[in-house]
């Protein structure tokens, strides 16, 4: 009798091995599931995330670039004043103060009066960002050039993108003065 126990408890050990294996097996499968499914998720979002970010970065060197090219006007207005021929000249020639919007092309460094709807910028890989040739770029640039007072402009410039079905706008703003004249 005890040699038949024996043998039962011996077949019950077997059998909750196995279960146990089995268990295990589930438990193993679900955790290397949840690791590789985090995995992916993290890097579609560096992904979509490093995209956002190099063109808010693109963005912010376009408006970069386009108040340094107003101020080159400004400063051209000075060097132009300052020649024996320059006395009719305005600190504020070619930049009239306005509340329209202006566009600037780099490769011609003059502002000019925006359309009803602001151009994208293109892209040339020779010539860089223009309006004239190049591939159509998510961004557009718009500046705006208000009167404070005799000696001081505030100029506005707001980049706008597309990126993956995303507006988004970057907004700046520079004083810029009539130093010569003080």
């Amino acid at each position: 009798m005890k040699h038949n126990n024996l043998k039962h408890f011996s077949i019950c050990q077997k059998n909750r091995n196995k279960a146990f294996t089995l268990v295990e097996a589930l438990v193993a499968i679900t955790v290397v599931i949840t690791g590789i499914l985090s995995a992916l998720i993290l890097v579609t979002r560096v992904l979509y995330s490093t995209r956002i970010i190099q063109d808010r970065l693109t963005a912010s060197f376009l408006a970069q670039e386009g108040m340094e090219l107003v101020r080159q006007i400004r400063d051209t207005n000075f060097i132009r004043k300052l020649q024996p021929k320059g006395e009719g000249v305005n600190w504020l020639t070619n930049m009239t103060p306005s509340k329209d919007f202006y566009i600037i092309d780099a490769n011609k460094g003059e502002l000019k009066k925006a359309p009803s709807s602001i151009p994208y910028l293109l892209y040339d890989k020779k010539i860089g960002f223009n309006y004239t040739s190049g591939e159509v770029t998510p961004f557009q640039r718009k500046i705006r050039i208000e009167q404070v007072n005799n000696n001081q402009i505030r100029v506005t410039l707001i980049m706008t993108w597309k990126t993956k079905k995303t507006e988004f706008e970057l907004e700046v703003e520079d004083h810029l003065f009539y130093w010569l004249g003080l």
